[in-house]
């Protein structure tokens, strides 16, 4: 009974811990801003420094610094403090546009994006496909008398073939402009904004709306002449809508948890999360996004050029700009919404539960009260313990004709408050649990009455009025 009674008392309390989330809209919490006055007029690119409150930005060539720059956030629209200047010698500055960061002590400035503008090496555009990335260690620019560092330079490119369809002949260039790296596992991972070859042959396949993924050892010894060849990895679509504009699909900043669990991905209009992936197939795991939104009413698009995670549990965005603003992300804020009525994808009830970790609560956007969820392929399945918390009245409806609603594993809590299930399966029960099932103002129908609403081998604990038929 105390369990329960904790349990209801977390649903009641979660709409408050989670004010910034609005039916699946992300209005991010303001940190501070860098100012009118401030050398940080382009920021782009986002690392957290050793120390655990403080971060680390760059312009991108819309102001082309050669200075890397360490400053602490503020609260609200306050400016943040500028704590150091760092210049970084023998480079230029020709589209600086993430920032990644290993786990012995080293960040990478990373030159990986296309611009060519009056203030590019002629040497270098504009047929530049040559990419750079500056190691330096944060030890050298945290020291007390650095204020200027002399990186150890790598030199890429994007190779001809290993695509999935349409490789590349040797007289092809591939042209990348990406904006988001990671350090993950030893390498170097790059997350494309556009991509493009000859018109004439379209060689690798380019689909418009998917971010390519290519991993870059950095080894020793390459030039401008013989740079390192980065490899393929894979794709996703992170085109939602047909007709959305590319400020909601193109990516422009990367980050990973401390953890290595989760990879977070932004646009100007969009934050997306992967999880439960395999090694470095980011990709194959499960994935997850929310829209940024003004008030919660809306949705916007803005410059989010940067992006790190303080923690597990919390992101950092930076937008980049004259007086450009720091804000921050609950994570779980990300996870927990369910955005349509379909069977699998992101934005699905079954998508969220694959995703979340132990203790989320899934909550359901207001166009699904009163609206069903029509499950086609198979039970909803549950990795950890998770709540389903809808408030009274605001019932959803789940239904499935030709198997289980959801099937609970031994061992695993489930709370589900305000929900309807509907199940036709001929051969089996509605809900199958064999693990600890809380049920709060429940209705669970059998339309084959061959079996149970709810075959139980586990514990079921009622709250409310509850109606298994």
């Amino acid at each position: 009974m105390n369990r329960l009674l904790f349990i209801g008392l977390y649903c009641l309390l979660l709409p408050e811990l989670h004010a910034q989330v609005y039916q699946g809209l992300q209005v991010p919490f303001n940190l501070g801003r860098f100012g009118n006055t401030s050398p940080i007029t382009q920021a782009s690119g986002l690392a957290l420094d050793p120390n655990g409150t403080s971060f680390w930005t760059h312009n991108d060539q819309g102001n082309p610094t050669t200075s890397i720059y360490k400053f602490l956030p503020a609260t609200g629209n306050q400016a943040v403090t500028l704590q150091k200047a760092v210049n970084i010698l023998s480079v230029s500055n020709l589209d600086w546009e993430d920032l990644a960061k290993d786990g012995n002590g080293n960040i990478y400035v990373c030159q990986i994006g296309k611009n060519c503008n009056e203030n590019s090496d002629p040497n270098e555009c504009p047929n530049r496909f040559v990419f750079k990335i500056h190691k330096i260690p944060l030890a050298t620019l945290n020291h007390s008398d650095s204020s200027s560092v002399t990186p150890h330079t790598y030199y890429y490119k994007y190779p001809l073939s290993g695509y999935d369809v349409n490789n590349c002949q040797p007289d092809d260039t591939v042209f990348v402009n990406s904006e988001a790296a990671i350090w993950y596992q030893g390498a170097l991972y790059v997350i494309t904004k556009n991509i493009w070859s000859k018109s004439t042959n379209n060689c690798g396949g380019w689909q418009e709306g998917y971010a390519y993924l290519f991993k870059v050892n950095l080894t020793e010894g390459s030039t401008m002449q013989d740079p390192i060849v980065a490899n393929y990895k894979g794709k996703f679509n992170l085109k939602i809508n047909p007709n959305e504009p590319a400020a909601k699909y193109q990516v422009t900043a990367a980050a990973i948890s401390p953890d290595s669990s989760t990879l977070a991905l932004t646009t100007y209009g969009r934050v997306w999360l992967f999880r439960h992936f395999t090694a470095d197939s980011f990709f194959n795991g499960t994935s997850m996004y929310v829209d940024y939104s003004g008030t919660g009413l809306d949705t916007i698009t803005r410059g989010y050029e940067g992006i790190e995670f303080k923690n597990n549990h919390y992101l950092d965005v930076c937008v980049d700009g004259l007086n450009g603003r720091i804000s921050g992300i609950l994570i779980d804020s990300i996870t927990l919404w369910v955005k349509h009525a379909g069977d699998a994808g992101p934005g699905s009830l079954r998508n969220a539960a694959l995703c979340a970790n132990s203790g989320d609560t899934i909550k359901f956007k207001s166009s699904l009260i009163l609206d069903t969820i029509h499950l086609s392929t198979g039970p909803i399945v549950f990795n950890k313990n998770v709540r389903l918390c809808q408030p009274a009245g605001q019932h959803v409806f789940v239904e499935s004709g030709n198997s289980s609603i959801l099937s609970i594993s031994s061992g695993l809590e489930i709370i589900l408050s305000h929900i309807r299930f509907l199940s036709g399966d001929p051969i089996e029960s509605g809900i199958i649990n064999a693990g600890y099932l809380y049920l709060e103002d429940v209705e669970i129908t059998q339309w084959s009455h061959q079996y149970p609403a709810l075959t139980n081998t586990g514990y079921v604990f009622f709250r409310g009025t509850c109606s298994l038929h």
